[in-house]
C-alpha cells in the first residue's frame, strides 16, 4: 500500500516532533529551577513574577490556535503535535536564554 519511503518519512516526521518536544521540556525544567532559586535567593522581581504568571495562558492559547489551524487545514497528526508544541518551546526556550544571562 505505502513504500519503505512512506515509512521512513513518517518515522522521520515523528522523531523531530519527539525532538522537538524534548527540547520544550528540557528549557521548561531549566525556567523552573532558574525562577525557583530567584524565588530561593530573593532575587526575582515584580516584573519576572508577573511575566511568570501571564505568559503561561497566552502560549497556551497560541498553541492551542496553532494546532486548531492545523487541523483545519487537513495537516497530519504529525504536523499538528508540531503546531502545538512549537509556541511552548520557543516561549520557554525565549525564557531559559533570557534568565540564563
Amino acid at each position: 500500500m505505502y513504500g519503505f519511503g512512506f515509512l521512513f518519512q513518517s518515522s522521520s516526521n515523528w522523531q523531530k516532533a519527539a525532538i522537538e518536544e524534548q527540547e520544550m521540556w528540557a528549557a521548561a525544567s531549566e525556567v523552573i529551577w532558574l525562577r525557583g532559586w530567584q524565588m530561593l535567593t530573593g532575587t526575582m522581581t515584580s516584573h519576572e513574577a508577573t511575566r511568570m504568571l501571564v505568559e503561561k495562558p497566552l502560549a497556551f492559547a497560541r498553541a492551542a490556535q496553532d494546532a486548531g489551524e492545523a487541523v483545519v487545514t487537513g495537516r497530519d497528526p504529525v504536523a499538528v503535535t508540531r503546531a502545538a508544541v512549537g509556541p511552548l518551546r520557543s516561549e520557554a526556550r525565549a525564557n531559559a536564554r533570557r534568565l540564563r544571562s
